[in-house]
């Protein structure tokens, strides 16, 4: 009698395990879909606004200054430029949908 007990509690544990195993696997799609949506909106409060560049507007002046010296000899032209300076100013809006 003491052996169909411990077969009856080792069945019993087994139903258990695989009970809890199946609602495991069985709600792996809910906890995934459940993490994407926090990543998307994380990512969202981050950026709220997707940078499309065909709905963005710049403005920009851009200056430069330098010294160029051209040297032309035998056909071939050596262009040496010195104390080059790229000034840039403006501003870029971006307009979009989440």
């Amino acid at each position: 009698m003491l052996r169909q007990s411990r077969a009856q509690n080792l069945a019993e544990y087994a139903i258990v395990i695989a009970i809890v195993a199946t609602a495991l696997i069985s709600m792996q799609v809910y906890i995934k879909r459940g993490m994407q949506g926090r990543l998307k909106d994380l990512a969202n409060q981050i950026s709220p606004v997707q940078y499309e560049y065909m709905n963005t507007t710049s403005s920009y002046i851009t200056s430069r200054t330098g010294n160029i010296t051209e040297n032309e000899k035998r056909g071939t032209t050596t262009r040496v430029i010195n104390d080059e300076t790229t000034t840039r100013t403006g501003s870029e809006t971006t307009v979009g949908t989440n």
